[in-house]
């Protein structure tokens, strides 16, 4: 009997061991198995890009504009090795007022970079405002990653025409400055001038993207199989862009077998979004609006020096009348300010005469004569007998540049000054309901209004316009030139490129869109990507850490549960063994039990 206590007691020791020990099991499989759902999820979550940004100075003939732009580092959301970019913020440079070299006691409005060439000294002033404001808004641990870059346009290129060396000095002090903040900048090329076709085709990729003009594109591209775009594109727009010092316009073209072949230099091949483009694109140097209103008075002054040249060499002020400027204006200028741009060098060789005398430009108001004088300076090169043109008469523009016939099918976006020029017109005139801010498109407004407008900015004296015109100080500058700015775009546009009263139904003017500002700057930097390498963050695992622990997890669960079920076995072996002796011991005690009893 002691036998069989002992015997007992050890049965129930045991049990109690191998039931610690199955719960032991049981909660190092669901461990495991836990820890290995576990590490398949966050091996396997996408982890949050790293965001990288890029400074962008615009530098034009006129202003300066920093943009900052970031887009997703591992270029997760590009096509092919070109990344969207998106605008994260603008800064205007501010004018620096400095005292004039060639007058002593005024004062000059330092705008552009070009501006200057004699004061280095405060190229520093003029770009740390917008430099401090980059540093504070992109995060300092992306500083050293983020790339800077300056392009200078037409402004800087008339510079470099003028003093090659002088030029340079600005871009080597710029490039000093911007080695004292703490972004990316490695080369000296990250500070240049862009070449004529570069802004064009940079413009021309910034509308097109802001547009959504590209992912349309590619969408249908890959339905159809395609990675060349047709030379004629539907979805794309044109591009007219007009600045102060020049004007460009790209547009993608249809060429017939019998049209004349495209040279080189006015089409280039890009490759976006894993698809090849390759619109036509050119610049027109000094035809800029300023450069233009240069010229125009250049050849006034040396018109007037035809006549009255007896009186010029013995006047301290010498008047000249300007149909383009509205009556009750006289502008004074040198003729060193007048002749020191490049654009004006033909005009210069005509002019002999005393250097220290003031011109004085007095309003005319004629809108006639106005647009007579402009159409004449369109025909310089046509005037010349002593310059042909390399091409075809129907592919030769007013500055004997290649030009193919505007195709009929796509639209045209003016930016810049066409923009700004086309927004003071339209001030006077009746806009039509379903018309948005900072967009207008030519078809909105009829022939005659139009007319009529250009005739009245014109006719209208100086005191009525300002008060008609609802000048500011803030825009007395642009609104007072409204007569030859209005005359010069529109006949730049019918004049010059050829859109005929019917293609002008195509052409629309803007400043932005819901998506960013117009420019060329996003195409540049949308350009750069591919050239700037995917970065990537670390999983939060690494694979072999990853593969080490699953493998781990994995066996302990197996083990387990092989263990579990090996015990498990066991047990019940043991419980049915014991039912069955115990029933025997009873039937041989003379007991007998229903059979569904003993079933149960």
């Amino acid at each position: 009997m002691a036998d069989q206590h002992q015997n007992q007691k050890r049965k129930t020791f045991i049990r109690s061991i191998i039931n610690f020990t199955q719960g032991i099991a049981v909660t190092l499989f669901v461990f495991a198995v836990t820890i290995a759902m576990y590490l398949t999820v966050i091996y396997r979550a996408r982890v949050a890009p790293l965001i990288s940004y890029a400074i962008v100075f615009d530098a034009g003939s006129s202003h300066t504009e920093m943009f900052v732009y970031n887009w997703p580092a591992d270029k997760s959301e590009g096509l092919g090795t070109t990344s969207p970019v998106s605008q994260y913020f603008v800064c205007p440079l501010a004018t620096i007022n400095a005292s004039d070299p060639y007058k002593p006691n005024d004062f000059i409005k330092l705008k552009a970079i070009s501006d200057f060439e004699n004061h280095l000294d405060l190229l520093n002033d003029y770009f740390a405002p917008c430099l401090n404001e980059a540093v504070s808004k992109i995060p300092s641990n992306r500083h050293k990653f983020s790339p800077i870059f300056l392009g200078a346009t037409a402004g800087m290129r008339l510079a470099s025409l003028r003093n090659t060396t002088r030029a340079n000095q600005v871009f080597e002090t710029i490039r000093e400055i911007f080695l004292n903040y703490p972004f990316q900048f490695v080369t000296a090329r990250q500070v240049r001038t862009l070449t004529g076709m570069e802004e064009a085709i940079d413009g021309w990729i910034t509308t097109n993207i802001l547009l959504e003009k590209f992912k349309h594109r590619h969408e249908k591209q890959k339905q159809l199989g395609q990675t060349t775009a047709p030379e004629l594109d539907p979805y794309m727009v044109g591009v007219l862009d007009l600045g102060g010092a020049s004007t460009q316009v790209t547009f993608t073209y249809k060429r017939n077998i019998s049209d004349e072949p495209v040279p080189e230099e006015y089409t280039t091949n890009i490759t976006l979004f894993d698809t090849v483009y390759n619109p036509y694109a050119h610049s027109y140097l000094c035809w800029g609006k300023n450069e233009a209103s240069k010229r125009h008075r250049a050849r006034l002054l040396n018109a007037v020096l035809n006549v009255n040249s007896k009186y010029l060499p013995t006047s301290t002020s010498f008047p000249i009348r300007d149909p383009c400027l509205v009556r009750g204006i006289t502008d004074s200028v040198t003729p060193a300010s007048l002749f020191r741009s490049p654009c004006t060098a033909n005009e210069k060789r005509q002019f002999n005469n005393n250097p220290n005398i003031t011109l004085s430009f007095i309003g005319a108001g004629n809108p006639d004569e106005c647009r007579q004088r402009l159409i004449s300076l369109f025909d310089t090169k046509r005037n010349d007998k002593t310059v042909n043109c390399s091409f075809k008469q129907e592919y030769c523009t007013f500055d004997y540049a290649f030009q193919p016939k505007l195709p009929e099918t796509i639209r045209f976006i003016g930016l810049s000054g066409y923009y700004y020029v086309f927004d003071n017109l339209a001030f006077g005139m009746s806009k039509p309901p379903a018309s948005k801010s900072e967009r207008y498109k030519i078809k909105d407004f009829s022939d005659e209004e139009i007319k009529r407008r250009l005739y009245n900015v014109c006719l209208t004296d100086y005191e009525t316009l300002y008060k008609q015109e609802a000048m500011t100080p803030a825009n007395v500058q642009h609104k007072r030139a409204l007569c030859f700015d209005a005359w010069y775009v529109w006949l730049l546009l019918t004049y010059g490129i050829g859109f005929t009263e019917d293609g002008l139904k195509r052409v629309s003017f803007a400043k932005s869109f819901p998506t960013g500002k117009v420019g060329w700057t996003l195409g540049y930097m949308i350009n750069q990507t591919n050239y700037i390498p995917a970065e990537y963050l670390e999983k939060r695992i690494k694979k072999g850490v990853f593969i080490g622990w699953i493998t781990i997890s994995l066996i302990v669960a197996l083990i387990t549960l092989i263990f579990l079920i090996l015990t498990c076995r066991t047990y019940a072996r043991h419980l049915y063994q014991k039912q069955t002796s115990h029933i025997a011991t009873e039937n041989k005690d003379g007991y007998s039990r229903p059979h569904e009893q003993s079933v149960a």
